[in-house]
C-alpha cells in the first residue's frame, strides 16, 4: 500500500510540474509569440512525457496514479476557457496506454533497463499512443475526427516528450556530476 501512495505521489507531482510548466510558461510564450497565426494547438505538451514514462515504469497502474491530478488540470483549464468533455481524461490514459502497448509490442524485445539508446524506443511509443490520444479525444470532442486536430495532438505530444526527456537526461547528468563531486 505504502508503494502505491508513493508512485501515485511521484506520478502526481511529476505531473502537476509538466502541467504546470504547460498552462504557465509554454502556452503563454507560444501565444506571445504566434499571435498573429490562427493557431490552436499547443506545440509543446510536456504531461505526455510524464505519461509515457509512467506506462513504461508502473503499466497500466499508471492509470490510476495520473487520473486524479488529470481531472485537477481539466477542471483547471476549463476555468480558463477550454470546453474538454468531462470523460478527457479517461479517454485520454486509456488512449495513451494502449497507444503504450503497441508500440511496445511492436519493437518486442525491449529490456526493463535504462539506457541512452532507449531515446527512440519512447519516442516511438510516445508518438503511436499520441496518434490513438488524438483520434480519441478528437472524436470525443468534435464526434468526428479531424486530422488537423490530430496532427495538433502528436506534434505537441512528441515535441513535449522529447524535451521531457532532454530534461531528465540533463538531470540525471548533473546528479551524477554533483554526486561525484561530493565523493572528491
Amino acid at each position: 500500500m505504502n508503494e502505491h501512495l508513493n508512485n501515485f505521489l511521484i506520478v502526481s507531482i511529476a505531473f502537476i510540474v509538466a502541467n504546470s510548466v504547460t498552462l504557465g510558461f509554454v502556452l503563454p510564450l507560444q501565444s506571445l509569440l504566434l499571435s498573429g497565426s490562427q493557431l490552436e494547438i499547443g506545440l509543446l505538451f510536456l504531461p505526455h512525457g510524464v505519461r509515457i514514462l509512467a506506462f513504461y515504469f508502473y503499466g497500466w497502474r499508471a492509470i490510476f496514479y495520473m487520473l486524479p491530478v488529470s481531472y485537477l488540470f481539466m477542471l483547471l483549464t476549463n476555468g480558463i476557457g477550454a470546453n474538454l468533455d468531462t470523460l478527457s481524461p479517461v479517454v485520454s490514459m486509456v488512449a495513451c496506454y494502449v497507444g503504450f502497448v503497441v508500440g511496445s509490442v511492436l519493437i518486442a524485445g525491449q529490456k526493463k533497463q535504462l539506457s541512452f539508446r532507449m531515446w527512440k524506443f519512447f519516442v516511438v511509443v510516445g508518438a503511436i499512443s499520441s496518434l490513438l490520444n488524438g483520434i480519441a479525444l478528437s472524436w470525443l470532442q468534435h464526434s468526428g475526427t479531424e486530422i488537423i486536430s490530430i496532427i495538433g495532438y502528436i506534434i505537441g505530444d512528441v515535441s513535449g516528450l522529447i524535451v521531457c526527456l532532454i530534461m531528465l537526461m540533463y538531470s540525471f547528468r548533473l546528479a551524477r556530476l554533483v554526486r561525484s563531486e561530493d565523493s572528491n
